[in-house]
């Protein structure tokens, strides 16, 4: 049973793209606090609201709701063009009624990071995470640990960001005219964008960290929503296919005002197969005709190239890798529904690397490049599982394919997505 007085976390248990967005929906409808804790613009989806749909990136869920608190913390990494952009075009469509607080303390990019994704692009190529797709976002968390950064605590003393922006381009400049032979960036052209996009921002800059400790106090309904995957972590992922972020439920403690005693579930989201946008490893993978229908049919393209993802079967290994590191307590299958029609189906349960046979993927080293699946198959089913709402009465072989995975995981499926539409969900507790 899902409470609203309760702390709640919606955590991605792949490499993102599990389709968080429909699970943190339902909950943020029954939650007071809604918190973003950390991530970037790689964070979107999209809302409904006033019989129109908004693409967002930065704003958390229930941000068209009135009477809710919506909280932007300081793990997240703002892009300031487009937050402000965002927050503009909800304000003029009447659709931002929660009460949106920004933390001082989250980091900008500007227009200098993202012009150096795009010239590392050239000599990196955009693999490998690296340069985040001309977004910027490494090289803004990079100025971060460099202690370089601009936070939006900058935006409230013009003078100490007009100084910040010329010492970081005295650099920055540097890098341009003597590495990749470009012009150089105007400090004060940077300067008077920052004051113009930070003007929109300002009535929103507050302390979200009292806000969630009053809602703990209060035993009111908080959600944190999570941004990308576990497996994308920058820590604890398959380096250096990674996020340059922590992706892992325990970066929620950080810079929130959670006390890291205070009760919460965790509710890890997984699509009923896997999906990668990166080069990295992908034991599963698939490429044959198989792959391509469920690229097709689950549309599994890229929301910010439209590049087609990699698409494979299930994997238990890393999931329980998932689960374990993040402490989660129940599990959300996605996309059930774009199986319907495969003959034969197939979950990886184990790797065999060097002879032997592992249960759980080994970040710690490059086992996984030349890990071979070891596959349980399952009989298909051909039934439209949108019109079903009730876990009993389902096809027989789609429930054995939900009780493995719960077995396997070793905690349980509380939530089926099986449909396409917005509200073809289907709940399963036991």
């Amino acid at each position: 049973m899902i409470t609203g007085s309760e702390t709640k976390m919606v955590i991605g248990t792949q490499w993102g793209n599990e389709g968080k967005g429909r699970i943190i929906d339902f909950i943020s409808n029954r939650s007071d606090v809604v918190v973003r804790f950390q991530g970037c613009s790689n964070g979107g989806r999209t809302i409904f609201a006033c019989g129109e749909k908004f693409r967002v990136n930065y704003m958390p869920s229930g941000i068209h709701h009135d009477g809710k608190n919506c909280l932007i913390c300081a793990g997240v990494t703002l892009d300031l063009e487009k937050v402000s952009d965002e927050i503009e075009m909800l304000k003029e469509a009447g659709v931002l009624k929660a009460r949106l607080t920004i933390s001082k303390s989250c980091h900008l990019i500007l227009d200098y990071h993202k012009k150096l994704d795009v010239l590392d692009g050239r000599i990196f190529g955009h693999d490998k995470n690296r340069t985040m797709v001309e977004q910027g976002f490494g090289h803004s968390c990079s100025d971060k640990y460099r202690r370089m950064g601009i936070r939006v605590a900058d935006l409230l003393h013009p003078d100490i960001l007009h100084d910040k922006i010329k010492e970081n381009l005295n650099v920055k400049n540097q890098y341009f005219t003597k590495i990749y032979g470009e012009k150089t960036l105007d400090p004060d052209e940077i300067f008077t964008q920052c004051l113009s996009l930070g003007e929109r921002l300002i009535p929103y800059i507050g302390d979200p960290e009292d806000i969630i400790a009053a809602a703990v106090s209060r035993n009111l309904g908080i959600l944190f929503e999570s941004c990308d995957g576990a497996l994308n972590d920058v820590g604890r992922g398959l380096y250096p296919y990674v996020m340059p972020i922590s992706s892992l439920s325990a970066s929620a403690l950080a810079g929130t005002g959670l006390r890291w005693n205070s009760p919460m579930r965790i509710i890890g989201v997984a699509k009923a197969y896997n999906t990668r946008n990166d080069n990295g490893p992908f034991v599963t993978e698939e490429s044959n005709a198989v792959a391509a229908f469920i690229r097709n049919r689950g549309k599994e393209f890229s929301g910010v190239t439209m590049e087609p993802r990699r698409v494979g079967w299930l994997d238990l290994p890393a999931l329980r890798f998932a689960v374990k590191d993040n402490g989660v307590h129940a599990l959300a299958l996605t996309k059930l529904d774009v199986l319907t029609g495969i003959d034969e189906l197939k979950i990886c349960t184990a790797y065999i690397v060097d002879g032997e046979e592992k249960k759980m993927l080994d970040l710690a080293s490059r086992d996984s490049w030349k890990a071979i699946p070891v596959y349980r198959n399952f009989e298909g089913w051909k039934e439209d599982l949108s019109s079903y709402n009730d876990f009993k009465t389902m096809p027989i072989q789609a429930q054995e394919y939900i009780n493995f995975i719960e077995e396997e995981a070793g905690v349980p499926v509380i939530w089926v997505g099986v449909g396409a539409d917005w509200g073809k969900a289907l709940f399963i507790r036991r």
